[in-house]
């Protein structure tokens, strides 16, 4: 009996819910006008999409990019800035729509064995509109460019400062990783 009654209620509620749902309605008789509403909606998420060399912006690649350094005998012994021998311009892209983000990057110094040079002899000279974050410094600020809408792209040239006469390092291949962040304040 109660199983009857339970199955005889699901049934009812199943039957009213379109009614619980429907759209506004008006009956005018005569003559007149009848209006109905409806509310629309759309739902966007807040997004931050951040892109450092290879690959495409608002993608996911798991490519690590390289830029490399290598050194002639005559440049290993003298001061001067050392263009990259690969991957020394890199392209970059950051795209929001929540407002300002901050920008940061983060790494340790070059090591090789028990020598290192430090990341500050890495220089970075941006063209376009996206500027390189100084490493390990606070976080720049990037701006909107317009509404909240982030749209910012560029090439970052990288360089090395090499002090080869006044702080000469050992012989070895010197490496690092530096991650770059995108967040919302």
């Amino acid at each position: 009996m109660k199983k009857a009654l339970l199955l005889k209620s699901a049934l009812a509620l199943a039957l009213a819910t379109p009614l619980l749902a429907s759209a506004e309605s008006q009956l005018v008789t005569g003559t007149g006008t009848a209006n109905a509403r409806l509310n629309l909606q759309v739902v966007i998420p807040g997004f931050i999409a951040l892109k450092v060399g290879t690959g495409a912006i608002l993608s996911n690649t798991n490519t690590v990019d390289l830029v490399n350094f290598v050194l002639t005998d005559v440049q290993a012994g003298a001061d001067a800035n050392i263009a990259a021998t690969t991957g020394g311009v890199v392209q970059v892209a950051l795209q929001s729509n929540i407002g300002n983000v901050n920008l940061s990057s983060a790494g340790a110094a070059l090591t090789s064995g028990p020598d290192s040079i430090p990341l500050s002899r890495i220089a970075v000279a941006t063209s376009g509109t996206l500027t390189h974050p100084a490493f390990g410094a606070a976080a720049t600020t990037v701006t909107p460019t317009a509404g909240r809408i982030i749209n910012r792209s560029g090439d970052w040239t990288f360089s090395y400062n090499h002090q080869g006469q006044t702080a000469p390092v050992g012989a070895g291949t010197y490496t690092t990783q530096v991650t770059y962040t995108a967040v919302a304040p």
